[in-house]
């Protein structure tokens, strides 16, 4: 039989048996299925012949390549290459490179001598390979054409990504790692097209350098100054103001129901709660500390009390002790903030003398407390003339610090009663609740200032410019005449003694203070600052938004003022009645500068010789030198 015999089956013969079919037909295995001899195998057909491979272009010698300059033909290479972008669509379709581009499908109309060369060089069954030097036809130059292209834009791609990476990773002491470029062996240069796009510029240009920001320009947020109190300006406050920090409050009128305290670098907020009533049931009082650069939460507690924030119209609204700050009927810990109750109910603290604390009724009573063994006991309750819902607000000449109430030490301490208007001025034994009237038998009731000295009490009726000395325990000591037009003090935070305040309403020297300011002339007003550490003094012209509010022959009024130590920097707030701004001026030259966020805050309060705290509706703001 011949090979086509056993492989095709004459068609109407009956096809063969299975081996299973005899298996099954035999059971006792005589028929069963017998492997043949490998001779009797049938003969395979024999493989297609396949086209023949084209021949190889000879490799370059090595030496040749390494004396050839890699930058050669750079410019023709890339001339070639961004022909070769813009014949195949590289303006509709920018992101994408060569390699990604689908090989075009011949059209009818090509040759067929064309097809059959691009078929025997690359066949379609044979997927190309990148690392495979492209053939090199001789049917077609154009072929070899590209090819000698396609290597010059590979060398001087390789070329421009070696120099990138090493302008990357070393231009600027940059940190960025190197990006290792893997060695192209001789003779394997890829025949694919290049997979990116043409370089904007050449590898040789300058690299750009980053602009750097003026380091001199930058300022680090918060407070940067020393924290220091020394009862005067820092002359750093001849730059101007800017706002350090802020702490956000309720915006529900702020300025009504928000009150706050400065003792030392302490700030203390306290606000009526949030499940208060109009006659409030509970006050909410925090604690931060204000030396850092920015504020540093205390503690925030949360106690009962008979009286409400909104209340606090009387000064001083806190009285501090040693270890404890008292607000209205409320005494909280300055460690922890820990809230207990006093018994003195709706009555406000007046002052804190040794172990006594006096608390006034805004009517017509006043009383002193102890404590013992964290007990309140009341002492003493003695009865005032007519009290001002005010406290001893506008009841000073501005000479000591606001809400000073205390004269004198030990058994001679006495307090200022805080009366009316029309009243005659009060004083009470801090330990006994002895009342004593400061009276001079010459004098009226009429238009009196006090001021309370470390040492006892000076009473000034303006009305005859006359002043009156008494003792801390009441006792009329002498009368003076002051002077007309006495100029500003410095309110530096520290308390005269009646003497102080005499030399000064005579002879205009203040010793306790830093300094005096005056203005002068008729129709360009003068500032003078006279310094009382050696007598010198400084003119600067007036502040020209100012001038609008200055009109009654350059009078001087300021709600605020601070000398620096060495009468380089002024801080006036308010020139007159009319005026609402604040101003920081420079003597040296005469500038000033004043900003709105001034004239928004209200209740502004010295906390350090560099920081001026206010509040607004929204925030506590704080306020240093601009250099600072």
């Amino acid at each position: 039989m011949s090979n086509d015999d056993s492989r095709v089956t004459p068609p109407g013969e009956a096809q063969p048996r299975s081996s299973r079919a005899r298996s099954e037909e035999s059971p006792s295995g005589a028929d069963a299925f017998v492997l043949p001899e490998f001779d009797s195998l049938p003969d395979l057909a024999p493989l297609p012949d396949l086209a023949p491979l084209p021949d190889l272009a000879p490799l370059p010698d090595l030496d040749e390549v390494l004396k050839a300059d890699p930058l050669a033909g750079f410019d023709e290479a890339l001339a070639a290459q961004a022909d070769t972008v813009s014949s195949s669509g590289a303006d509709a379709f920018p992101n994408e490179t060569p390699a990604t581009k689908a090989s075009p499908t011949p059209s009818k109309a090509t040759p067929a001598s064309a097809t059959t060369a691009s078929s025997r060089a690359v066949p379609d069954d044979i997927p190309p390979r990148g690392d495979s030097p492209a053939p090199a036809s001789k049917e077609t130059g154009d072929t070899s054409k590209s090819s000698k292209r396609s290597v010059a834009a590979t060398l001087a791609a390789l070329g421009a990504t070696i120099g990138t990476a090493f302008s990357t990773g070393h231009v600027g002491g940059s940190t960025t790692p190197h990006v290792h470029t893997p060695r192209v062996p001789h003779g394997s240069l890829p025949s694919a097209p290049l997979t990116h796009a043409p370089l904007p510029s050449l590898p040789s240009l300058p690299m750009p350098t980053p602009s750097l920001p003026n380091l001199s320009s930058l300022k680090a947020a918060g407070y940067q100054g020393s924290a220091q109190d020394t009862h005067a300006l820092s002359p750093a406050w001849a730059s101007g103001a800017t706002t350090a920090w802020t702490i956000p409050v309720s915006a529900k009128s702020a300025d009504a129901t928000l009150q706050f305290h400065v003792d030392g670098s302490t700030l203390y907020i306290a606000s009526d709660a949030a499940n208060s009533s109009k006659n409030g049931s509970a006050v909410t009082v925090s604690a931060y500390d204000l030396s850092g650069s920015t504020p540093a939460h205390l503690w925030t507690s949360t106690g009962p009390t008979q009286s409400s924030a909104r209340l606090s119209f009387h000064t001083p609204a806190f009285v501090s002790g040693e270890d404890q700050v008292f607000f209205h009927d409320v005494v909280i810990d300055k460690a922890t903030g820990a809230q207990t109750q006093a018994p003195w109910g709706t009555d406000f603290p007046l002052a804190l003398a040794g172990d006594v604390m006096v608390t006034c009724s805004t009517t017509t009573t006043c009383s002193g407390w102890t404590r013992e063994g964290g007990e309140w006991t009341n002492l003493w309750t003695t009865s005032t003339a007519t009290q001002s819902g005010y406290g001893l607000r506008d009841h000073d000449l501005g000479y000591a610090p606001a809400g000073t109430a205390v004269a004198g030490n030990g058994a001679h301490a006495s307090v200022l009663v805080p009366t009316a208007a029309n009243e005659l001025p009060q004083i009470l034994n801090v330990h006994t609740g002895e009342a004593t009237t400061l009276s001079n038998p010459d004098g009226n009731a009429d238009s009196r200032k006090v001021e309370v000295a470390t040492d006892g009490f000076v009473v000034y009726e303006s009305s005859g410019s006359r002043g009156s000395l008494f003792d801390s325990d009441g006792v009329f000591q002498a009368t003076f005449t002051a002077e007309q037009d006495l100029p500003a003090l410095s309110r530096d935070g520290t308390q005269p003694t009646t003497s102080d305040i005499q030399t000064f309403m005579t002879q205009k020297r203040a010793a306790w203070a830093t300094g005096t300011v005056s203005m002068t002339g008729t129709g360009e007003c003068t500032i003078t600052v006279a310094l009382t550490a050696d007598d010198s003094t400084r003119e600067v012209p007036l502040p020209d938004a100012a001038r609008r509010s200055v009109r009654d022959g350059c009078s001087f009024t300021p709600k605020d003022l601070r000398v620096s130590a060495d009468g380089s920097t002024l801080y006036v707030r308010s020139f007159s009645s009319q005026d609402t701004n604040s101003y920081i001026i420079n003597t040296a030259d005469g500038s000033s500068s004043s900003t709105k966020d001034f004239t928004r805050t209200t209740r502004l309060t010295w906390v350090f010789d560099d920081m001026l705290i206010g509040i607004t509706d929204e925030e506590i703001k704080a306020f240093v030198p601009a250099s600072s």
